[in-house]
């Protein structure tokens, strides 16, 4: 959404186009980098102290002021309040409490903003806004990264190489790679120069070794190169990774390895550049944009969502929670899918054409009926739950987890909300919103929640 002041607003005045237009890209980049976030509107005020400040001790809130001046004829501020997204009305009608990164990430950009600010004014080019409009977010990424770490190495040449490795083979092949950067600096004191990723990418027989998956190279945080890791192997002593941990379930080693005060980094064969931290999935980067992951808050939007009478909150929450760690499987493995977790089981008729739901008669599969009919997504398996849902049409569950449906053709009885321009797998999850939960992958891997008809979250 482009920033939005009153036209005759002095800020708007000041500017010139070219320079507006970078700071509405820039304001952007908070519902960028934190999809699960909304700013309030926009604000201009006389000139107020710069920074992001915590609207309240219930830390619900963050106050973001950006202070724009120039050449002493103008001091106005930027005012606007961050928020975590939350159900409109019900049960689930909270403001959730923000955490230390969130404020983190906003102190950041708010800080970046300002040094763009002075740059553009004192060296305005279209070259250099063109410039700082495409590395905005990656630089804002790479510096909380540093600081979270404690890095000397710059993670933004790290990304530098990954995108430039993206866009190379080996033998036919897209190119994946891996690393596991230490916190702190080489116990070395004779360290000349940084290699990694400069000198050690320089040869293309090492940008081809490591997989990212299985396999790493692990370095100090100033770049010194220590070691070339099975990531199994480098963490078989260390404890089990925690069920309350996200990330893919094909990541997982890396996530295991990410512990510790490492930071692990990979790129895939799909282009898509992964950042973990203490064994969660933190950032990543698909097609063209960055985001934060904030797990515990999307999966505490899902459990609300879903949340009905007699039904206990914590199997609400395991059946949320599996749904979303599917979705994350989904997502990154570019499987495009559809779930729906129903309120009221009484309703499947009403979405799910019949002979699509396990114990309908007359079922081909009915002798894979018989595997599943005791099945709840909870307890699956995940590579199980994502082969079910990646198949053509929906899986359908109730409010306890249970599998009422898969490869399931949805035709619900209740469209309000469909436009008629969506894709099938939109209208179809748009329709199923009025009935439960409805979560839509693409293909292209983007999640997107809706609820009673409307586009809730896309993350």
């Amino acid at each position: 959404m482009s920033l939005k002041l009153r036209k005759n607003g002095r800020i708007q005045k000041a500017l010139s186009g070219e320079v507006f237009s970078f700071l509405s890209h820039a304001t952007d980049a908070f519902a960028r980098i934190l999809p699960h976030t909304q700013v309030r509107k926009w604000e201009e005020r006389d000139g107020e102290k710069e920074g992001a400040f915590w609207a309240s001790s219930e830390r619900r809130g963050i106050s973001l002021s950006i202070r724009i001046t120039k050449n002493g004829a103008i001091d106005r501020s930027l005012r606007g309040t961050l928020e975590r997204v939350h159900i409109p009305k019900g049960v689930g009608n909270i403001p959730r409490t923000l955490d230390d990164s969130e404020h983190r990430i906003c102190k950041t950009i708010i800080e970046r903003i300002s040094r763009s600010l002075k740059h553009v004014q004192d060296n305005i080019t279209a070259v250099s806004l063109h410039t700082l409009k495409k590395s905005f977010d990656e630089q804002i990424v790479a510096e909380f990264v540093r600081a979270r770490h404690g890095l000397a190495l710059d993670p933004a040449a790290v990304f530098a190489a990954l995108h430039e490795l993206a866009e190379q083979t080996y033998e036919n092949k897209s190119l994946s790679f891996g690393c596991l950067i230490e916190k702190g600096t080489s116990p070395s004191s004779n360290v000349a120069a940084c290699p990694f990723p400069e000198q050690l990418l320089g040869l293309k027989k090492f940008r081809a070794l490591s997989d990212g998956n299985c396999t790493g190279y692990r370095v100090t945080g100033n770049g010194q190169l220590l070691s070339f890791v099975d990531l199994d192997d480098f963490t078989r002593r260390d404890k089990p990774l925690s069920k309350k941990k996200f990330y893919p379930e094909w990541a997982k080693p890396m996530a295991a390895a990410s512990r510790n005060g490492r930071c692990g980094i990979c790129l895939t064969r799909n282009g898509d550049i992964l950042v973990f931290d203490d064994g969660n999935l933190r950032f990543s980067y698909r097609f063209g944009r960055w985001q934060y992951w904030n797990h515990s808050h999307i999966t505490d939007l899902m459990r609300n969502l879903t949340r009905v009478q007699r039904v206990r909150k914590a199997l609400i929450g395991k059946v949320a929670t599996a749904v979303y760690r599917v979705s994350l499987d989904a997502s990154f493995r570019r499987n495009g899918a559809l779930f729906v977790v129903l309120r009221n089981r009484k309703r499947l008729s009403q979405i799910v054409r019949y002979g699509d739901a396990l114990g309908d008669n007359g079922r081909a599969e009915s002798p894979f009926d018989d595997i599943l009919k005791d099945a709840r997504i909870q307890q699956l398996p995940r590579s199980v739950a994502v082969e079910l849902a990646s198949l053509d049409g929906a899986l359908v569950t109730n409010n306890q987890g249970q599998l009422m449906a898969y490869s399931a053709v949805l035709s619900p009885k209740k469209t309000g909300g469909v436009s008629g321009t969506e894709g099938s797998r939109t209208k179809a999850a748009i329709g199923a919103s009025h009935y439960g939960l409805a979560v839509k992958v693409s293909s292209d891997g983007d999640i997107t929640v809706y609820h009673k008809g409307k586009k809730f979250l896309a993350i």
